[in-house]
């Protein structure tokens, strides 16, 4: 059976913030399995995840997810 990554991955619109230096996404909407994963994939990160996140960690994420390096359940 195929993943349907577009569902699992949904692209996030990137804003920024002022005195944050990378772009962020706010990953709130995120369908609940895929928050889970990406919440334990952000463990130990400075940036606070229940608003916003880096851009390029959402970016790492989703590549590792279509890699077949994080499963999410």
């Amino acid at each position: 059976m195929a993943t349907d990554f577009d569902s699992l991955l949904p692209e996030l619109a990137e804003f920024s913030i002022p005195d944050v230096p990378f772009k962020v996404v706010d990953p709130t909407g995120l369908p609940d399995d895929t928050r889970k994963a990406f919440d334990n994939f952000l463990s130990g990160t400075t940036l606070p995840q229940a608003f916003c996140v880096y851009s390029h960690d959402y970016s790492q994420f989703c590549k590792l997810v279509r890699n077949g390096e994080i499963n999410i359940s």
